[in-house]
């Protein structure tokens, strides 16, 4: 490979269904309904889902949620301490940064420590759209360790 080049891998369409999948199942298990994006490691959505009833606006917060794990290749759940460290600027200024969800239901899917993708959740409880991210995370790490070397 040129030095000037750089390969990332990235979850694909097969493997964020099943990620979406095991988030709706643990929503259903919840009794919840949610909104689901399913990015990847360039932060592009490659599966998403609305759940009857779920409100408009968690569309969106799911995407946010999604992207700023992805981006941060961390869940957006830490961001509360992260914050806390922080200078008043960034405190107040990050939050303000579109795309950008600095709450709990975004989680990155993390393989061979780095970002591969992203799930992110909205529209139950901070600790309900969690659930269900993580849900999707062990779905994902199962197959991507369980698959054969290519």
């Amino acid at each position: 490979m040129k030095p000037s080049l750089r390969r990332t891998d990235s979850i694909n369409l097969t493997l964020a269904m099943h990620a979406l999948q095991a988030a709706l199942d643990q929503a259903a298990a919840l009794s919840v309904r949610v909104s689901i994006a399913v990015v990847d490691a360039a932060g592009l959505p490659i599966h998403t889902a609305h759940m009857d009833g779920a409100p408009l606006q968690c569309r969106d917060i799911a995407l946010n949620k999604a992207l700023t794990a992805v981006g941060f290749a961390a869940p957006t759940r830490v961001w509360e301490e992260r914050l806390a460290g922080m200078s008043d600027a960034v405190r107040q200024g990050l939050p303000l940064q579109p795309r950008m969800a600095l709450f709990g239901g975004g989680e990155p899917f993390l393989f061979e420590g780095a970002a591969v993708g992203a799930i992110g959740i909205s529209g139950a409880s901070e600790q309900q759209d969690e659930q269900c991210a993580q849900a999707a995370v062990r779905a994902v790490l199962a197959l991507l360790l369980d698959a054969p070397s290519a």
